[in-house]
């Protein structure tokens, strides 16, 4: 076993200096037309509003609140302190920069924005109206969920809805919500029309309720304007089936140490006295309902079975290669967390787990994070296998409720979330035929679901793992398009929001195998993973069998949770980053992502991110270096705006000796995010590494650029020949906080081993303008040789002797 190496670090610090104004906006030919129309549709906006305001005047003070479309992209700053001074406040911008910006009216008779409106027009004054496309109302059926539009309220129909509030600011929030002097509020005014407003989460990002109201309220509620979206609660997409196989059983050692790290299994709970689970249950609570009986707080088994099968991947990771041992070892405790009860589905007959519809899942959630974090110092791990399948992330979304909330948890808390993509019915997107091309096509019905499109969280897709088909007799014909390593046919795929990598990995969940004499006969036991047996007792059988995204997460929760173990002092970034730096993309591929390598475009290569992320992760290469694999840790903080340069010596064997070559970088960091900027993160961070420099040049170089939001990739003009080309690009990577770049090398690299290679981070300041500031990071360099030569060694010599230099 060979220790990891700390990458060195070049001890000098700078900022870049900021640079002032931005690019200009392409003026608008006929401003007078455009004046006289906008003019025009603002007195609309405000007619319709003082009519609603007459409607609710005994209740509440409605906000004036609407769209504004602008067809350029701006500086967000600036053009917020414009519109600003028209008394006009930014909501939401478009998560585009151009598109759609939810604005509040200060002035609900609009005169400051209509009185410049004419300036431009006649005097060409306040030139970012060049920016502007249209005033415009907010359309109550753009407030309509996926799950209301599919199914709206009937006659008679009393519902459950999940309402999201505009984030205004606290006073104004407030003042809507509970009233104010004579006023009641929004609240008392649903109760008062026969509503009940059963739950409530405000963050700083989010203001979320959950009701039970019948039509009638609703076609009332949809009209104002401080509702940004209703639809009817979220259904975890996950069903219970059971295969039994029979497997002996085992006796399980002994249970983990105390302060071994502990995963969350947020779920339908878990039944612990599970002979494979009882030594390494640390807690189990049920979130009780307020105003039901179906969770109950001294009741956290799980009555459906799917909490149990997560758990035991979470615990064991690969069953098959325990039992194939015959060894389970405990290495870590589960931490259970009931939110979701056992319901029939009364048109199939099956078992599902659902959600309480009185109470926000994003609530629940909260208060679980919060008591196992604050309750056991070791709780660094927290594993979703559910989601939303009616929110889908494609296009030009916002960033969902769920998600935003895991990012603010993530943040604050330290912790670190597995989140699976989602599944999709393969059989809808014509499945075999079909596949893999309905993974890779652009539709929105096969893309990851909330919350898989956290920002902080570790979202896993699946791919298929070996099999052998289960012949129920010696002629008949058991098959699937999906080999080994391929996508499993039924994950959901990326890119994430704003185009974040989305997955970050892959883990085995299963496979569909058919019959094509029988379609029916998909369900073949072949293509299925080991799990654990949630009726053992009745079954007299400790594992079943199952198959899903939902068991990708837990194994890739297994690992971190292990890391954590290996590493106890490494930070949150480092132990993801490391991980990282492990995967693998699998080389058997179908067609044509077999066509795809990681040294093409961008453009090519998403179709391969989007599906496999930056690979399959191998702990043993995540734990320890090898020989000829080494790699180089950095856990740092940089100042808003800073640059830091790191440095390392390649070993002449390693660039002359023939063979396959590769060198990636990971970056993983943590900033605070906002739901209601163009920018969710306050700040950006990227990389680049140079190669045939010396640092000091590096430096000089850096030293010459100044701040300016328009930079895409931040290197300096006079390096980019001396950059080794990583991929994906910078400006497909930095979209998100998990950041992989890789150069693989067939034959010699044009490398001088007598310089090092400099590698430059550098952060960029969006929104966030704290000048004490300090962004915590982790970097982690891999440098991997086909050939079984020896670099580790020379690697760790000459970092040595350069340091006792210094």
């Amino acid at each position: 076993m060979r220790d990891h190496i700390k990458l060195p670090f070049y001890e000098e610090e700078f900022k870049r200096k900021r640079r002032g104004g931005g690019g200009g906006l392409k003026p608008r030919q006929d401003k007078q037309g455009f004046s006289e129309v906008q003019v025009f549709n603002l007195l609309k906006i405000k007619d319709e509003f003082d009519s609603d305001k007459e409607r609710f005047k005994q209740f509440f003070d409605p906000n004036l609140l609407f769209k504004i479309q602008l067809s350029q992209k701006v500086d967000e700053k600036g053009f917020i302190e414009f519109l600003e001074t028209n008394r006009i406040k930014v909501i939401s911008p478009s998560p585009e920069g151009k598109g759609y910006w939810i604005s509040l009216a200060e002035d609900e008779n609009l005169n400051e924005v209509k009185k410049k409106l004419k300036e431009y027009g006649e005097r060409e004054r306040y030139k970012q109206f060049d920016a502007i496309e249209s005033f415009e109302p907010i359309p109550s059926g753009e407030k309509i969920g996926e799950q209301l539009k599919e199914k709206p309220l009937q006659e008679g129909e009393e519902a459950y809805l999940d309402i999201e509030i505009w984030r205004m600011e606290d006073e104004r929030l407030k003042k809507f919500l509970e009233g104010a002097s004579d006023k009641i509020g929004f609240k008392k005014f649903t109760k008062d029309k026969g509503g009940k407003i059963t739950d409530e989460l405000v963050t700083k990002n989010l203001c979320l309720l959950r009701v039970k109201i019948n039509k009638s309220i609703f076609e009332e509620i949809i009209r104002l304007r401080e509702i940004s979206r209703i639809d009817r609660p979220p259904k975890p997409y996950i069903t219970y089936q059971i295969l039994s196989t029979p497997l002996e059983k085992f006796e399980v050692r002994e249970p983990p140490p105390e302060n071994a790290t502990a995963i969350v299994i947020l779920d339908s709970g878990i039944l612990s006295n599970h002979p494979l689970l009882e030594k390494a249950v640390g807690d189990e609570i049920a979130v009780p309902l307020l105003y039901s009986n179906k969770i109950q707080e001294d009741k956290p088994q799980d009555d459906v079975g799917h909490g149990t099968k997560v758990a035991g991947i979470a615990l064991f990771g690969d069953i098959k290669r325990c039992i194939e041992d015959n060894s389970f070892q405990p290495e870590i405790w589960i931490l259970s967390a009931k939110v979701m009860f056992k319901e029939e589905n009364p048109i199939t007959g099956e078992i599902e787990a659902v959600y309480n519809e009185d109470e926000l899942l994003e609530h629940q959630l909260e208060k679980v994070v919060r008591y196992f974090a604050e309750g056991y110092s070791n709780c660094k791990v927290v594993n979703i296998s559910f989601g939303d399948k009616y929110k889908k992330m494609f296009g030009n979304k916002r960033q969902f409720a769920l998600a935003t909330l895991i990012d603010e948890l993530a943040k604050e808390i330290d912790i670190v979330f597995t989140i699976s993509t989602g599944n999709i019915a393969p059989e809808a997107h014509d499945f075999p035929d079909n596949y893999p091309d309905y993974l890779i096509e652009e539709k929105g019905e096969v893309k990851i679901i909330d919350p898989a499109s956290s920002a902080y969280a570790i979202t896993v897709g699946s791919i298929t793992q070996e099999f052998g088909p289960l012949n129920r007799s010696p002629n008949e014909l058991l098959f699937s398009p999906a080999h080994t390593n391929y996508p499993s046919p039924f994950t959901c795929v990326g890119p994430g929001y704003k185009g974040m990598i989305k997955p970050e990995l892959v883990e085995e969940g299963g496979n569909i195998i058919y019959s094509p004499s029988d379609p029916s006969k998909m369900e073949d036991i072949g293509g299925k993973l080991i799990v654990l047996n949630p009726k053992w007792v009745e079954d007299g059988k400790l594992f079943t069998v199952g198959y899903g995204t939902s068991f990708t997460a837990p194994k890739i929760a297994h690992h971190i949770a292990r890391l954590f173990n290996h590493f106890p002092d490494h930070s949150t970034n480092l132990i993801k980053a490391i991980l990282i730096a492990s995967t693998k993309i699998p080389s058997d591929r179908p067609s044509p992502l077999d066509e795809i390598e990681f040294n093409d475009t961008d453009t090519k290569l998403m179709d391969l991110l989007k599906i496999y992320g930056y690979g399959k992760p191998n702990f043993e290469a995540a734990v320890t270096s090898d020989l000829n694999r080494v790699l180089l840790l950095a856990d740092n903080k940089i100042k808003l705006d800073g640059v830091h340069l790191y440095y390392f010596y390649l070993p002449r064997e390693f660039v002359e000796t023939s063979g396959e070559k590769e060198i990636s970088v990971v970056l993983v960091y943590n900033p605070p995010v906002r739901r209601n900027r163009i920018d969710y993160m306050g700040v950006n961070m990227e990389f680049h590494l140079f190669k045939n420099s010396e640092i000091q040049e590096i430096q000089r170089g850096y030293k010459t650029i100044q701040i300016s939001e328009e930079l895409e990739e931040i290197v300096p003009e006079e390096l980019k020949i001396k950059q080794i080309g990583l991929h994906p690009g910078v400006n497909a990577r930095k979209r998100g906080i998990h950041q992989k770049g890789l150069k693989v090398y067939s034959g010699k690299p044009d490398i001088d081993t007598d310089k090092p290679l400099v590698l430059s981070v550098v952060s960029q300041s969006k929104w966030l303008k704290e000048e004490e500031y300090l962004q915590e990071y982790a970097v982690v360099v891999m440098i991997r040789h086909e050939a079984t030569i020896e670099i580790y060694n020379r690697i760790r010599e000459q970092i040595q002797q350069r340091v006792r230099i210094k």
